[in-house]
């Protein structure tokens, strides 16, 4: 079994997906309680009404843990399709699930902020290839007719603002941090590829837990 400094479980949520996932912040805990403590079990539970958006990342994330070594356990495995943020259990209901399943770390994931923004994208021009190589002006007028000009316009990213948490189910005491923003969301299996492997990226980085994957 792998041995990290802390690590994750999960309570997430998530939106849909996305096109375009960013790190903006991380944070580790400098002196945690349980600082030398060896972490085994992740609860993986992603807080959101949307079944098959919560059943996606949860898997994604479980399987990139496992890949490292670490045991899991999912909200899904745990709670009815109705668990989500509009109705979440109690405190003492999401902890005796994390008891029962021997997690000895959570791992949250939530969304904080979501907004749209607008941004101009400038117009092109067309330019023609290098002289000559169109050797006529059959060539030359097939190359450069039609739209030489495209306008610029206005378009509207949508971003999403997520906070993913580590903690220590014993103490409950905070060990990891990171924001991130999410862009443009695409479809769900695809954000959830792209988000677990940003989240794992970082937690090495921060030396949250080892890096590589075993076997």
């Amino acid at each position: 079994m792998k041995k990290i400094f802390y690590f994750i479980p999960v309570a997430l949520i998530l939106v849909s997906c996305s096109s375009g996932i960013k790190v903006t912040s991380s944070w580790k805990n400098p002196s945690p309680d349980t600082a030398g403590r060896k972490y085994h079990t992740i609860f993986i539970a992603a807080l959101t009404d949307n079944q098959y958006t919560r059943n996606t990342i949860e898997e994604h994330l479980a399987e990139a843990a496992k890949e490292r070594g670490y045991s899991t356990a999912t909200s899904g495995m745990y709670f009815t399709p109705s668990f989500s943020q509009n109705k979440i259990p109690a405190k003492e209901e999401i902890l005796q699930k994390v008891t029962e399943s021997n997690s000895d770390a959570i791992f949250t994931i939530a969304l904080i902020n979501k907004e749209d923004m607008s941004r101009y994208v400038e117009g092109t021009v067309n330019s023609s290839a290098p002289y000559g190589w169109y050797g006529s002006f059959g060539g030359y007028y097939g190359t450069i007719a039609g739209p030489i000009y495209s306008p610029g316009y206005y378009t509207t990213d949508k971003v999403y603002y997520l906070q993913s948490n580590l903690f220590d189910s014993r103490s409950e005491q905070l060990l990891w941090s990171a924001r991130t923003e999410t862009y443009n969301p695409a479809n769900i299996e695809k954000f959830s590829k792209q988000f677990t492997e940003a989240m794992m990226k970082q937690l090495e980085n921060d030396k949250v837990i080892a890096g590589g994957r075993s076997k």
